[in-house]
């Protein structure tokens, strides 16, 4: 079905699940990077502890811990709890929309409420896109994550 065939109401659930599987996705992301960290740090100590064998007292615990390094540089670099939290919000408020022009209320009582939601729709669609996009990280701030901090006070 092309647009042009689409109610307005059909584009806005459109939209909305398409945002909503980017919610999801940068949900689960966010949610599997924060339990590798998490466990990562916890089990390193504790195979250190109990085990004399030395690929599960050193080795292990070294791939332990690249790989929470590596899952909390990817959390600071991509900022996936940030754009969970934008693309949830996003899809609440066209539900809301979406809610308002069914029941017709709000701006929606109008004659012309399929042209409304549409616009509505659309427009938060684009404010969602210069939401995230600052979120995207640039080469300056990769290259601020390599160098070392020096301190300030020397």
């Amino acid at each position: 079905m092309n647009q042009s065939e689409q109610t307005a109401k059909e584009y806005a659930i459109g939209i909305k699940e398409g945002i909503k599987r980017k919610a999801d996705s940068n949900k689960t992301v966010s949610t599997f990077l924060f339990l590798v960290v998490l466990f990562s740090t916890v089990l390193c100590p504790v195979l250190i502890l109990i085990s004399s064998n030395e690929y599960v007292s050193k080795y292990l615990p070294a791939i332990l811990s690249a790989g929470a390094a590596l899952a909390s540089y990817w959390m600071q670099l991509r900022k996936p709890q940030d754009r969970w939290v934008i693309y949830r919000t996003a899809q609440r408020e066209i539900e809301y929309e979406i809610d308002q022009y069914t029941f017709g209320t709000g701006s929606y009582s109008i004659e012309d409420k399929e042209k409304t939601l549409a616009a509505v729709v659309s427009k938060r669609a684009l404010q969602l896109h210069y939401e995230w996009m600052p979120m995207v990280p640039k080469i300056e701030d990769i290259e601020k994550l390599k160098k070392p901090k020096k301190d300030e006070n020397l």
